[in-house]
């Protein structure tokens, strides 16, 4: 190692605080955005209730990062409005991803920075509906 590696140089990146094109390319047989609204819609991908959370989120975080929404947090009623999965479905797989710490927040929550690749991974994974 050299010294100029032990600089805080070595500490800057010129990307953002995530891999944007690791994110996009997860969610692309997934969801898509209108453009003229930034609402998320799902394509019929067979994703689980928790799945489908999971892709809301990352969309969401997505267009945060590119000054497109406000915020990044999602409610189970907003999902559910969104998409029409009943709150009983929904509720439940709430609690399943902030039980696996994909999920931080009380009532609105959001997908840690630090936990983006763990929610691409699960969302990559065959799961019945």
């Amino acid at each position: 190692m050299t010294d100029k590696d032990n600089t805080i140089e070595s500490l800057f990146s010129d990307s953002g605080p995530f891999d944007e094109a690791e994110v996009v390319n997860a969610l692309r047989s997934h969801v898509t955005i209108q453009r003229s609204t930034n609402r998320i819609y799902f394509k019929n991908s067979g994703l689980a209730t928790d799945r489908k959370i999971l892709a809301y989120g990352l969309a969401k975080k997505l267009l945060t990062s590119k000054g497109i929404l406000q915020t990044e947090m999602i409610t189970a009623q907003e999902f559910h409005v969104a998409t029409g999965i009943k709150k009983g479905t929904v509720d439940p797989a709430f609690k399943l991803l902030k039980d696996k710490g994909l999920f931080v927040g009380k009532g609105e929550y959001e997908i840690p920075t630090d936990k983006i690749s763990s929610a691409i991974e699960m969302l990559g994974k065959e799961r019945a509906k």
